[in-house]
């Protein structure tokens, strides 16, 4: 990840922090990151930032912002794209099979 990209998310968690803290806490957030227009990768590593150093954050953090209401398009095409990869994987797997003998 280059400087300028660490710095973008470095002031976005410490601009995030007050509206993690605050009644909106972490749909706040996420709102905040959505109408900015944060990538979805980028708004991850804030969100994992505001979780703090714990083994489950990254996963957390995936769902946090791929299930905000204002990220409907980016879950969608995650959906896509897991249910692609899903539907080629067997398909290698049905192909392999077909290969051993009987």
């Amino acid at each position: 990840m280059d400087a300028e990209r660490l710095a973008r998310i470095s002031d976005l968690v410490a601009e995030c922090r007050p509206v993690h803290a605050s009644t909106g806490g972490m749909d706040a957030v996420q709102e905040l990151l959505s109408a900015r227009g944060v990538p979805v990768m980028d708004s991850i590593l804030v969100t994992r930032k505001l979780l703090g150093d714990v083994p489950h954050a990254l996963g957390e953090a995936k769902w946090l912002v791929l299930g905000a209401s204002s990220r409907s398009e980016e879950r969608e095409a995650h959906r896509r794209l897991t249910e692609g990869l899903y539907e080629a994987v067997c398909a290698l797997y049905e192909e392999e099979r077909e290969k051993l003998p009987d």
